[in-house]
């Protein structure tokens, strides 16, 4: 619905983390058992004593069929459909709250906000604020995907925001499982199926995380995708749909980053990064309020630029010295960058430092030093810079 981005539509994703019963017994839930991650080395070579994760994130593998990312483990979610947008679901909304707000709170984010929530969607024919109608979608598409409904039933307990990890609602999983390839064929049936059962999509359990651009580099579809994260008491029943996605897996985020590194599965970059930033707060509690308490900072919207060195690639971030004061995200121009330098090289002559510098598909360094934005953290990699912002 962007008209402003010619090449890029406009998506949603979700970040799911559920905890585990026993936190000191944290073993994978996956669907195959072919992968066993090992201990995380560089933690245990700094002699610090390796965190325990009471919670595992939701990746699922995309088919090799996809036209885009084939294979690739990524977080639930998918394209906006105008469904998502529906007046239809001002009504449904009204026993919660109303608009414009729908109770989501005040952003106070201090510097430009991300377009793809600061966009006014009345002048597009809509009164369904885009920070609602990519929630509905994220909620959406993770049902397609994976089974997993994040509804709210139109029950008398009506508490909204700042409750910690949900408990998703039982709803009798046959039901579920002959609606969504209903949803699938056509998203105006999720708002039937809504209607139906007597929820609404609890909006207010996702919690604003980030905004990424696919990035031009890229010679595939491109995506301005609002990344959310939603907490659960513990993993709900899933199901891969066995066309989009082929598996799915219920890990710690160190185990999915290890599991990159070593080659048994591949993740993209903004999935990589995200799982990263995750990796500083290993006991779900504390990533529920963490996200709570910095949903209302808002989040800058990240246009990954290329560089192509002499041995490899690097992927500038906003911050960086050599990121360009003022890219063109139209998709106009060609912003990809190149050097006859080495990698090593083009990061000793700059100071200020937000990259990832790439040798291979597996092969990927973060480094950072400068100052995260939004309140934001910086990823807490397995590879990370030694002088970098911790």
């Amino acid at each position: 619905m962007n008209k402003d981005l010619k090449y890029w539509k406009e998506a949603a994703t979700m970040i799911l983390a559920a905890g585990v019963r026993n936190r000191f017994e944290s073993k994978s839930v996956k669907n195959t058992q072919t992968y066993r991650p090992s201990p995380l080395e560089p933690i245990r070579e700094r002699n610090v004593e390796k965190p325990v994760f009471d919670y595992t994130v939701l990746l699922l593998q995309r088919s090799a069929r996809s036209s885009f990312m084939p294979d690739a483990q990524v977080f639930p979610g998918g394209t906006v459909s105008t469904s998502d947008f529906s007046s239809e679901w001002i009504q449904m909304f009204q026993p919660f709250c109303e608009p414009p707000n729908f109770n989501l709170g005040t952003i106070r984010q201090i510097g430009k906000r991300a377009p793809i929530f600061a966009m006014d969607r009345r002048k597009l024919g809509s009164q369904i604020p885009g920070e609602v109608a990519f929630r509905i979608c994220a909620i959406r598409e993770t049902f397609e995907e994976s089974g997993i409904l994040v509804v709210k039933p139109n029950a008398p307990d009506k508490c909204l925001n700042g409750q910690g990890a949900i408990k998703l609602p039982p709803y009798d999983q046959k039901e579920l499982s002959s609606w969504r390839p209903l949803v699938h064929e056509n998203a105006v049936n999720f708002i039937k199926m809504c209607r139906e059962l007597d929820c609404v999509p609890n909006i207010w359990a996702l919690k604003e995380w980030s905004n990424w651009l696919t990035p031009t580099y890229l010679k595939t579809k491109r995506f301005d995708t609002a990344f959310f994260i939603c907490c659960l008491q513990e993993i709900p029943f899933t199901e891969h749909d066995g066309h989009e996605t082929v598996h799915y897996d219920w890990m710690s985020p160190p185990e999915v980053i290890e599991g990159h590194h070593s080659k048994n599965l591949y993740v993209p970059p903004p999935q990589w990064y995200e799982l990263g930033r995750i990796c500083r707060l290993p006991h779900l509690q504390d990533l529920q309020q963490f996200s709570q308490d910095r949903m209302v900072e808002g989040c800058e919207r990240w246009f990954p630029i290329c560089l192509l060195a002499s041995d490899g690639s690097v992927i500038l971030y906003p911050g960086d010295e050599l990121y360009p004061e003022d890219p063109d995200c139209t998709g106009e121009k060609d912003m990809n960058l190149s050097s006859s330098k080495s990698l090593e090289q083009l990061r000793l002559e700059v100071t200020r430092l937000h990259r990832v510098e790439l040798r291979s598909l597996y092969d990927c360094t973060l480094y950072v030093n400068i100052e995260p934005q939004c309140k934001h953290v910086h990823p807490l990699m397995m590879y990370t810079y030694p002088n970098s912002h911790l």
